[in-house]
């Protein structure tokens, strides 16, 4: 059971940087702007600073959780709770999803997309929190 938690812990930490790096590139591949031509300059930076933090965020968290895992495997208390902030970050991203939905043909995409990186960030959560309590006992 750890080879597999190992394996989806790494896939998921790399979707999380692969979709953090993404981001920074969005709004200008997508033209996010062009919906909001009248908007103000300080609404365009607010959103460019919102994703800017967002997209380093996600991928600074995910490539970090990478270096550490050995330590996280190992039994790391810390960094087990650090990676479970991680995982419920997915989750509230699907509940996001679920309560207001994308309004076009991407929303089934997004649910299924977000769905399946909670999913694989899950599993090893388990993983993490079933072995600590049997180290415990």
């Amino acid at each position: 059971m750890k080879k597999i938690a190992k394996v989806l812990f790494n896939i998921s930490c790399i979707i999380g940087s692969i979709v953090g790096t993404w981001h920074f590139f969005v709004p200008y591949s997508s033209n996010w702007f062009s919906y909001i031509p009248d908007a103000p300059i300080e609404i365009i930076q607010s959103i460019n600073y919102i994703n800017f933090c967002f997209s380093f965020l996600l991928t600074g968290f995910s490539l970090l959780l990478i270096i550490v895992q050995k330590k996280l495997f190992d039994g790391s208390k810390e960094l087990r709770i650090f990676y479970t902030f991680f995982t419920i970050v997915w989750l509230s991203r699907v509940i996001i999803q679920l309560i207001w939905p994308w309004p076009s043909s991407l929303q089934l995409w997004l649910v299924v997309a977000f769905s399946t990186e909670f999913i694989l960030a899950l599993i090893p959560m388990i993983y993490l929190w079933k072995c600590t309590e049997t180290r415990m006992i």
